[in-house]
């Protein structure tokens, strides 16, 4: 599997990135978005981020996290987000897979009430390489670490329902 696969844990402020090409884990980062800026700016933030990241590691998929429907319907500005991510996607013919948190969570820890530690431990046995990094105490459940650990296991739970497929 060849595919280059582009992940998304998206929040208003931060959002867990991670790039996979087939099972190899490329790179995974937290990008920060803006929030000095009106909600109009703010979308312009978001396309500019997106497809600065679509540029740099051509993605042939898209995996993106589907908020709890709590925190959707809480925020307009997060449907707004996800909304622009979806459709930048289609514009640029790139494939939308969205999971629940609970099936990401199940699909990484075999426990669809998983927290990100867990998640974290889960994600240090695929990779290794990962461990000492992911192991430094920090805050998983924080906006800005959980992201990440998020991010890469939403490319865990799609890798490994493609392979069950």
């Amino acid at each position: 599997m060849n595919t280059s696969i582009l992940t998304i844990d998206p929040g208003t402020r931060y959002w867990g990135v991670s790039v996979f090409h087939g099972r190899d884990l490329i790179t995974c980062m937290i990008k920060n978005l803006s929030t000095k800026d009106s909600s109009r700016n703010r979308l312009q933030v978001v396309r500019k981020t997106f497809l600065t990241l679509c540029r740099k590691y051509a993605p042939h998929v898209l995996i993106i996290e589907k908020p709890f429907e709590f925190w959707e319907n809480q925020s307009e500005y997060l449907k707004g987000i996800i909304r622009e991510i979806k459709r930048l996607s289609k514009k640029l013919g790139i494939d939308v897979i969205e999971f629940s948190p609970k099936t990401v969570r199940k699909m990484t820890c075999q426990d669809e009430r998983a927290t990100k530690e867990p998640m974290a431990q889960a994600i240090a046995q695929s990779y290794p390489e990962l461990k000492n990094y992911l192991d430094k105490g920090q805050k998983y459940n924080d906006g800005y670490w959980g992201r990440m650990v998020g991010s890469i296991a939403l490319g865990i739970c799609y890798l490994n329902r493609r392979e069950k497929h």
